[in-house]
């Protein structure tokens, strides 16, 4: 007799996938942009490096700790994020500087990859800093944000937020902090837990500051003055 828990988990995994995989894709609208522009503009190109590395470590994480789950996310998530990084590195100005970003992103990766397959040697172990990486890396990424945050707050308007992707970045950690639950692992646990109450932060500025409050930062900045 299988137990609830038992039962809930396959749905919260295909639940986690289907809406982790949409939230990549994501990255098509902005490559559509900038393939029309035929100029990346004022498009930063490092959120795709990034994401490609984060994956690509959860990637590590899951094959270390054998979750299939972990595993197809994050493959397809770090695919979808090179395709991007290359679109980016077409139409950039500055190839350079960004071709760079990207050997330091894959010389990051190709060394912890050797470490986690061929140095350490006991599965525990593997798991536990492969798990370790992933997280720091994870947390560092849901706490960049918070510069545009501190921007939102300063002009009082959310209008350089997009609403249904900061109600994403809420629900998807949540779902992911369900899962991990259910299967025990404190390192999903925790770094999407913080992602959750990041993405509640997010969702909470556009009942703080309407889009229709856009003119007033000036009048209240001069007044200030």
């Amino acid at each position: 007799m299988t137990s609830n828990k038992d039962d809930l988990t396959p749905i919260i995994e295909k639940i986690c996938t289907i809406s982790t995989i949409g939230l990549f894709l994501t990255g098509v609208q902005i490559c559509n942009r900038i393939y029309r522009m035929r100029t990346t503009g004022d498009i930063s190109g490092f959120p795709f490096v990034a994401t490609m590395v984060n994956c690509t470590l959860w990637f590590l994480y899951g094959y270390s700790a054998n979750n299939s789950t972990i595993m197809i996310v994050n493959f397809i998530g770090a695919s979808l994020e090179f395709v991007y990084a290359l679109v980016y590195l077409q139409y950039t100005p500055d190839r350079n500087s960004y071709l760079r970003l990207i050997g330091m992103a894959l010389a990051f990766l190709a060394a912890i990859s050797f470490y986690l397959l061929y140095i350490v040697s006991d599965r525990s172990t593997a798991i536990l800093h492969a798990g370790l990486v992933a997280s720091v890396v994870t947390v560092i990424m849901y706490g960049s944000p918070l510069v545009s945050l501190q921007e939102v707050i300063q002009k009082q308007s959310t209008e350089s937020l997009s609403l249904p992707l900061c109600f994403a970045n809420l629900v998807v950690p949540a779902e992911w902090v369900l899962y991990g639950i259910l299967i025990s692992d404190k390192f999903v646990q925790v770094p999407n837990f913080l992602g959750a109450i990041l993405g509640f932060i997010q969702v909470s500025l556009f009942f703080k500051y309407p889009r229709n409050s856009g003119l007033l930062p000036k009048a209240t900045n001069l007044g200030a003055v």
